[in-house]
């Protein structure tokens, strides 16, 4: 990623009144990247509980006594305030259990509910089932959510800390178009993970996906949205420019209608940050779905895109769910050319690809692991098929990135474990047969992008053929 500016998140506030113009014209939120070192061993700063008040007074009150020092539930000593909206604030924060177990990093992001929100008392249940939910989704592109819990009259998450920028910030760089693309897939990798377990995001936008400095992309606050819109009671027909609790911008057309959440509405959003990502700009002019479908808008054809990835897009971008893809693994598939014909094949891909088709043909793999499966531990025996089984499951529907994730994962706890080993064989082969080729020297880059991915993990770092395979993409350019 390319000079990108740094911030230090938590995340990005879902703002009920945040986008008729994305933060007032489209400017992206600067989250600030200063840090303030916080003592680990301060005056007691426990909130005490909050006197009976207005309750239009109790979220201003509430941000002013929170400053860096300031500690929730004696745990969460909270630093900079990153940003805020119209849902609360940001802020890095120290958990200091962590700092007595001598952890390597106390630091996590808090996000501390006020407003509205924070004043129905419905809120708490509603964000605690939605956190539940979040806390299911472990995926390396989702964000980690640690906790939901409450400090008298403060509600607020804990989650993990992360330095980078939204994304909102990152597609105004200069980034090439294959590393682009290659976030896309990573983005539409995440949301088809949690529609896979039946978990609508329901606020996908630029602002709610985080590219961290070590260029992973991560979602970010799945369900919050959701969950506010959901304890308003308010069913009636929203108007086409605003829409509590959500980003008109980035709402399908069924959300203005507050129909129950569908997997097709994130379908709807990921193309329009898709769209944005490849051309810098909004497909609509930033208008709401309804507007922009009753002014007969239509987006242009991306210039330069593959057939295959416009078609995914274009789809994603009907204003009707019923002709919208009806979840993000579909969408996925169709962008990376899953199960197209190829007209030409380049003859060094296809030496290089029988090549590593020999090898694993003969492979034989190294000796088996130095300890037993069985003479593990009993957790860790857990976790390895856990991780084992998570990783099987991603490779089900085509979440490469995600599969590796995980049997990386299992591999690290139980080093040349034969069911491990294996799986990631079977990995490589889907890989390779799934991968498309072409002469196009833009689509080539990509590949050369994904096999770049595929290197960093420990166990594929050394591997003899996808190094070959990639030193035969760059020769041949």
């Amino acid at each position: 990623m390319n000079d990108k500016d740094k911030t230090e998140l938590a995340k990005t506030e879902v703002s009920s009144a945040e986008d008729k113009t994305e933060v007032a014209g489209g400017a992206p939120t600067q989250l600030s990247a200063d840090t303030t070192e916080v003592s680990t061993n301060p005056a007691k700063t426990h909130l005490s509980p909050i006197a009976p008040q207005d309750e239009s007074d109790v979220a201003t009150d509430t941000l002013a006594k929170m400053q860096p020092g300031f500690t929730l539930k004696e745990r969460f000593q909270l630093g900079q305030k990153l940003g805020q909206g119209g849902m609360g604030a940001v802020f890095r924060a120290k958990d200091l259990r962590r700092v007595e177990a001598g952890h390597s990093d106390p630091t996590v992001a808090i996000k501390v509910i006020t407003g509205d929100f924070a004043k129905d008392s419905r809120a708490f249940i509603a964000l605690q089932r939605e956190t539940d939910k979040s806390q299911t989704l472990a995926h390396p592109n989702i964000i980690t959510v640690y906790d939901f819990d409450r400090d008298d009259a403060i509600f607020f998450m804990t989650m993990e800390s992360l330095t980078g920028c939204t994304l909102d910030q990152y597609v105004i760089s200069d980034a090439e178009r294959a590393e682009r693309v290659a976030y896309i897939t990573d983005l539409a990798n995440a949301i088809a993970y949690a529609h896979k377990r039946n978990i609508v995001h329901s606020d996908l936008k630029p602002a709610n996906i985080f590219i961290t400095d070590n260029n992973t992309l991560k979602v970010l606050d799945f369900g919050i949205a959701r969950a506010y819109s959901a304890i308003e009671g308010d069913k009636t027909q929203a108007d086409p420019d605003e829409i509590s609790g959500l980003t008109p911008t980035y709402a399908s057309y069924e959300m203005f209608e507050r129909q129950p959440p569908h997997p097709a509405d994130d379908v709807y959003a990921l193309g329009l940050i898709a769209y944005e990502m490849l051309t810098g700009k909004h497909p609509f002019d930033r208008k709401s779905a309804p507007r922009a479908e009753s002014t007969g808008l239509k987006p242009q054809r991306i210039k330069g895109l593959p057939g295959y990835q416009w078609k995914a897009i274009a789809k994603a971008l009907e204003f009707r769910r019923e002709d919208r893809w009806q979840d993000a693994g579909e969408f996925l598939r169709q962008f990376k050319g899953a199960g197209r014909r190829v007209k030409q094949l380049s003859l060094t891909l296809l030496v290089a690809i029988v090549g590593f088709s020999t090898y694993l043909l003969f492979f034989q793999p190294e000796a088996g692991p130095d300890v037993p499966f069985e003479a593990l531990p009993p957790a860790t025996q857990e976790q390895v098929l856990r991780n084992l089984n998570d990783g099987r499951q991603a490779m089900s529907f085509g979440d490469y990135n995600g599969a590796l994730f995980y049997l990386d994962k299992a591999y690290e706890l139980h080093p040349r474990n034969p069911d491990v080993m294996e799986a990631i064989t079977a990995m490589l082969e889907e890989i390779l047969a799934n991968m498309p080729s072409s002469d196009d020297p833009e689509e080539r880059a990509f590949y050369r992008q994904q096999l770049n991915e595929l290197l960093k993990y420990p166990s594929l770092s050394q591997n003899p053929q996808l190094l070959e395979l990639q030193k035969s993409l760059s020769d041949s350019t």
